[in-house]
């Protein structure tokens, strides 16, 4: 009986690279995977920048029939000989199916553009080159460069569809061929993979290294329970984690003191003992000296590699909502928001309506000032007539997230100091999970898209946005809610 000789592709192939496992999942047990929306959103902004790109690198024959290799080879045979620039070219090498991003008619052969949407040059981009390269040269095609072409992030749009300037080019040809020779290995190894069992590898940090694997859950499903209370949940515990597992200590509260490097890490361990929360009452003290009325800010934003509105770079984040909610000093609560799902430019329309709402005086509370400080600065730079109040928005930011991880922690929080995180154990009756459409920031981006599309109906388009809404309004009454706790009020 004859073995069975597995196709491979460049894309499986830098599966296998990145866990043998994932490969033999994605061949074997396809139905296992799960693909989230962002997952999802990352490819949809792939096609998005290749379509670009090509525009950018120049005027070639497209092969396309991606569901018909057999065809995209012969087209590709033909044109080989006639054209200069082939976009997509098909070619096979010992059952490995290649599809360069571009090959460039060159003096004595051709160069291989392989297009990234990154702002950098990342390793395993060579390994995934030097796949290409072996099965171009073992086709016969003479490859006499390797160009990277990625993101330049200094490019701003300047409209009318003019993407010039958008990519940079690094000749990556030595690095690349250097590796060509390690590929017929992975070739053989990998179908050794795929010819036996499901390869027994753990969840791991490979797992979301270089790219999310869609098979985690799977795996995780698999894995004996963790430890109730891990050392992982330590914020930046990599290396007390390797130390504690060497010692065969997998569970935070027997992890001796002296192991533990900073205050953090003791007030986290402390309250796992204890099984109580922790709420220092500096934290109120801090906060009571602030004046009124006061503010509560939360932004949604969305980035795309090609940026699509003028005076923007790739993947700038750009806000197209917000929501504030205002208290006076009698107690009284008022809410405003402000979202854009036309799809054209919500930059000026969002800064005038946010400098309204915030008025002059009063702090503006954030959770994250690095991210909103930003924001603003950006829109202060792109709208000069609003430069001055946007940027004495700015020096009213006070941030709760220092100050939330310098006074509490509650063991539910399980190490973590996000909003979604802190929130159930301050005010429970606002769980994220009870939102309908979006629960989450990912998901907010997801929905934005959705919404702006012309082929989203508008029944749809209306729930998504007040989906969008109602998330945002959560964000800035969790900031609200988590004041009050640090400050000892009851709610």
């Amino acid at each position: 009986m004859m073995k069975k000789v597995f196709w491979l592709s460049k894309s499986k192939i830098m599966s296998g690279q990145q866990c043998e496992k994932r490969l033999w999942l994605e061949t074997h047990r396809r139905e296992l995977a799960e693909v989230s929306g962002t997952t999802q959103m990352t490819f949809d902004y792939g096609h998005m920048f290749g379509d670009v790109a090509r525009s950018v690198i120049g005027e070639g024959a497209l092969i396309e029939h991606v569901d018909n290799i057999g065809l995209a080879i012969s087209e590709t045979t033909k044109l080989l000989r006639a054209e200069r620039l082939l976009f997509e070219p098909a070619f096979t090498h010992q059952n490995v199916l290649s599809r360069a991003d571009g090959l460039q008619r060159v003096w004595g052969g051709w160069n291989m553009i392989e297009a990234k949407a990154s702002t950098s040059v990342k390793d395993y981009y060579l390994d995934d080159c030097a796949v290409q390269a072996w099965v171009l040269t073992g086709a016969g095609v003479k490859v006499r460069k390797v160009t990277l072409a990625f993101v330049n992030n200094r490019f701003l749009y300047r409209g009318k569809s003019n993407y010039q300037g958008l990519l940079n080019y690094e000749d990556i040809t030595a690095q690349v061929f250097e590796r060509v020779p390690m590929v017929e290995q992975w070739v053989a190894r990998l179908r050794k993979v795929l010819g036996g069992k499901e390869p027994a590898i753990n969840v791991g940090t490979q797992c979301g290294t270089p790219y999310a694997c869609p098979f985690t859950a799977y795996c995780q499903s698999k894995e004996p329970a963790p430890a109730e209370h891990p050392v992982g949940i330590l914020p930046r515990s990599g290396e007390i984690v390797e130390r504690m597992a060497a010692l065969g200590i997998d569970d935070l509260r027997d992890v001796p003191p002296a192991a533990l490097k900073n205050a953090l890490h003791h007030r986290i361990r402390q309250a796992h003992i204890s099984g109580r929360s922790y709420l220092d009452p500096e934290a109120g003290q801090a906060l009571s000296k602030l004046g009124w009325p006061r503010y509560y800010l939360d932004f949604e934003t969305i980035a795309f590699p090609v940026p699509i509105w003028k005076g923007t770079r790739p993947y700038q984040q750009v806000p197209f909502q917000w929501s504030c909610h205002h208290e006076t000093k009698s107690g009284n609560l008022f809410h405003t928001a402000f979202l854009d799902t036309s799809g054209h430019a919500p930059m000026k329309d969002f800064a005038s309506s946010l400098i309204k709402a915030v008025g002059k005086r009063g702090p503006v509370f954030v959770y994250n000032q690095a991210f909103e400080a930003a924001r603003i600065k950006e829109l202060a730079q792109m709208l000069p007539a609003m430069r001055e109040p946007l940027l004495a928005i700015v020096d009213r930011l006070v941030d709760l997230l220092p100050i939330t991880r310098e006074h509490y922690y509650h063991p539910d929080m399980r190490g973590s100091f996000s909003i979604k995180a802190v929130l159930p154990t301050v005010a429970p009756d606002l769980d994220y999970e009870n939102l309908e459409h979006v629960q989450d920031g990912g998901m907010a981006q997801q929905a934005w898209l959705e919404a702006v599309s012309d082929a989203t109906p508008e029944e749809r388009k209306t729930e998504l946005s007040q989906g969008l809404l109602d998330y945002c309004e959560r964000d800035t009454l969790a900031m609200v809610r988590l004041a009050d706790f640090l400050q000892g009020g009851n709610w």
